[in-house]
């Protein structure tokens, strides 16, 4: 902005006004940082033959038509589209060539599939990048999605301080 006036002699005198404007840096998006939780845990719903086994393992898992799975709700990020799954197979009695397929589910949105075959003990390991998923609350299910045949066996799930591995970690990628 300015303005003039006139001086003696003819001089034009002429003013000029500065508005200072001070901008604040942007305001960084605030990071979560990633929370590990355990699961399964005691505080899973457990669905399968058995439940809660003892104080290391839920199982005896083989039936999706029983609807055998673990799920727990965790409190989270505002959105998440990752998810680190680490689950300890203990004790694996299937025969016969069977397998206990399962998939994860987070809100309803099935983000992940594994088999889990015969013979197969000790831990999975499942690093899976999905769609953005939105809330604060996450619904996690993980579910048997086949029906091991009569006689073929079951696995069961670690969960605890019992030395297997045992967590999930949902996380903004």
């Amino acid at each position: 902005m300015h303005r003039g006036r006139k001086l003696s002699g003819g001089a034009l005198l002429v003013t000029v006004a500065f508005v200072a404007v001070a901008f604040a840096p942007a305001a960084q998006a605030a990071v979560v940082a990633p929370t590990t939780f355990a699961f399964p845990s005691a505080n899973s719903v457990v669905i399968s033959s058995s439940g809660f086994i003892d104080s290391c393992q839920v199982g005896y898992f083989w039936s999706a038509s029983r609807g055998d799975s673990v799920s727990q709700t965790f409190k989270g990020a505002r959105r998440i589209t990752h998810m680190i799954l680490d689950v300890a197979v203990p004790t694996n009695a299937l025969n016969s060539g069977a397998e206990v397929d399962w998939s994860l589910s987070i809100n309803g949105h099935t983000v992940d599939s594994f088999v889990v075959s015969e013979g197969f003990t000790g831990t999975i390991h499942r690093d899976v990048t999905f769609a953005k998923i939105k809330g604060r609350k996450y619904a996690v299910k993980l579910y048997v999605t086949n029906e091991v045949p009569g006689g073929e066996g079951s696995i069961t799930l670690s969960y605890a301080d019992c030395g297997g591995a045992h967590s999930i970690v949902l996380k903004k990628h």
